[in-house]
């Protein structure tokens, strides 16, 4: 066994349950893989890791725990995460206490800009880059200007952000959206905005939703035949 000198301290903080769980759950595994290899090899500099483990499931539990790694575990940095909203928290944690937050999975590009701050490390890219290159390659197929986009959006940090990015996207390239919803992170049932899908005749179905709203969204699109 190691003691505390002899360790480095990473604590890893992502969603585990709640409508982003199943995501934070490949997170974790590919936190645990990656240890285990580093370990595996002899750590680093000789050091091993000892990864602390956390679901960060919304943005007051994530600052809670954020803070108790920090100060109580003593972490070298804290990794992770997938909610734009936690983010944003642990983010606010990293600056007043100094420590580095390598964000893994948070989109949001309010991140990058007002919320910036020089004790987070990005290693993914932001909403307005994934919409531009998604619409590029759109617009190369004819499928922006004239044409009108019924879009469903996550009701919460990345969500909005993601929306806000291709409005202007669309309002820049001629095209327009028949419909914008927004769809509250725990919705289950899409019935009520497929039949408006199917009424609206769109000629795009656009998705910024996230987690299981995802999954649930195109297992019943599939079960009521849609084809936009």
């Amino acid at each position: 066994s190691y003691g505390q000198s002899d360790v480095i301290r990473i604590g890893h903080l992502t969603p585990r349950t709640g409508f982003l769980g199943p995501l934070g759950e490949f997170a974790v595994q590919a936190a645990d893989m990656a240890v285990a290899e580093i370990n595996a090899a002899g750590g680093v500099n000789g050091r091993k890791i000892e990864l602390l483990k956390e679901d960060s499931v919304n943005p007051q539990t994530a600052t809670t725990k954020a803070e108790r790694m920090v100060e109580r575990d003593k972490v070298a940095c804290i990794v992770g995460e997938i909610s734009s909203a936690s983010a944003l928290a642990i983010g606010q944690v990293a600056s007043r206490t100094k420590t580095l937050f390598i964000n893994t999975g948070a989109n949001s590009d309010e991140l990058r800009g007002k919320s910036c701050n020089k004790f987070m490390f990005h290693i993914e890219s932001q909403n307005s880059m994934y919409v531009k290159t998604c619409g590029r390659s759109l617009m190369a197929r004819g499928l922006v200007k004239d044409k009108k986009w019924f879009s469903l959006t996550a009701d919460y940090a990345f969500g909005h952000d993601l929306l806000r990015v291709a409005k202007k996207f669309m309002a820049g390239n001629g095209g327009q959206f028949a419909a914008d919803k927004l769809v509250p992170t725990d919705a289950t049932d899409f019935s009520p905005l497929l039949l408006e899908i199917r009424n609206a005749k769109p000629d795009l179905v656009i998705s910024n939703l996230a987690g299981n709203q995802i999954t649930n969204f195109l297992k019943q699109y599939s079960e009521f035949g849609l084809t936009f």
